[in-house]
């Protein structure tokens, strides 16, 4: 009897040990499963059934606003705002104070590279490619002087974000050092879709500013004409000179 206690007991141990790892192994997250690639670099991560459709939602969106771009430029083009095939604008510099942090200036631009143009109707142009760029400048006293670029660029005709690169260049006194990452070889699926989510929120800017560009252009001319209106509609003692 005292021996089917012993196995009744040393069975129900062994379950709960079992059970105890299989809530481990829920509670492992994906960032934790690097692995190595036989040349040694990290293994990408593949997208669980979430995440996946989490991207595939963000490409479609994407496409989408590349689309609405490319309706706008027929704007720009008709302002004579498209040089060289390219149309970009400049964000005024910021300067950046936090409690217990080296200051720093920040600088950023976009560039649009269009493709198409021949004098077709609009210009015909299209969204070739987009870079999103930022300068971050260390500005304390008493610091090693060090700039930050940040280049985030997609190349459009793949569709959706395939073709989204993030360029980091840090330059010091003693070195200058450039890392690349393609969205499509970044390790960590969580980081690739923060990566997609960033550059479709740089697009809904783009979209943003050319916008108020056309608000701005249709409120004066709408105001010119109106004050025009109200001028030639007075009469007054006319005679001859």
């Amino acid at each position: 009897m005292r021996i089917l206690y012993a196995i009744i007991i040393l069975l129900v141990g062994t379950m709960g040990l079992f059970a105890a790892d299989e809530n481990n192994q829920k509670n492992v997250s994906q960032s934790d499963a690097f692995k190595l690639n036989p040349d040694g670099s990290i293994a990408l991560i593949p997208y669980n059934a979430k995440q996946q459709e989490r991207m595939d939602k963000l490409a479609k969106e994407v496409d989408g606003y590349h689309a609405q771009i490319n309706e706008k430029l027929k704007f720009l083009n008709y302002e004579k705002k498209v040089k060289d095939s390219r149309y970009g604008q400049v964000g005024y510099a910021r300067e950046i104070k936090l409690p217990y942090e080296p200051n720093y200036v920040q600088h950023s631009r976009y560039v649009m590279k269009l493709k198409g143009g021949g004098g077709a109707e609009g210009g015909g142009f299209s969204l070739d490619e987009i870079s999103f760029w930022t300068r971050k400048s260390l500005t304390s006293k008493n610091k090693e002087p060090v700039t930050t670029y940040r280049d985030l660029k997609n190349s459009v005709a793949g569709g959706g974000v395939k073709g989204l690169v993030l360029s980091v260049r840090t330059v010091t006194i003693a070195d200058d050092n450039t890392n690349t990452y393609e969205l499509e070889k970044i390790a960590s699926p969580w980081e690739r879709l923060r990566l997609a989510s960033a550059y479709r929120d740089r697009l809904i800017e783009v979209l943003r500013t050319i916008d108020r560009y056309i608000m701005a252009k249709g409120k004066l001319e709408a105001t010119e004409i109106g004050e025009s209106i109200l001028e030639v509609s007075i009469g007054g003692d006319f005679q001859e000179p």
